[in-house]
């Protein structure tokens, strides 16, 4: 049974479909529809956005890392 794009969000650590959708800048009715007509479209957004996210932290926690080597400069 294929999973409905909510499971599919949540399995990448996103808390909900709409909250996805928010960052996407798309409705969740497009994104439902994308899931179902056009899923590769809609694998590469989620996975887009996941790495956005991940990126994101990433340069926070290495910033973070640069910062505490300066204060023991």
């Amino acid at each position: 049974m294929m999973m409905k794009p909510s499971e599919k969000v949540k399995a990448l650590g996103f808390k909900s479909l709409q909250e996805f959708c928010e960052l996407s800048g798309e409705s969740i009715r497009t994104m439902q529809n994308w899931n179902e007509a056009y899923p590769r479209r809609f694998e590469l957004i989620l996975k887009g956005l996941a790495f956005e996210r991940l990126s994101g932290q990433l340069n926070s926690a290495f910033e973070g890392i640069v910062q505490e080597g300066k204060k023991g400069e």
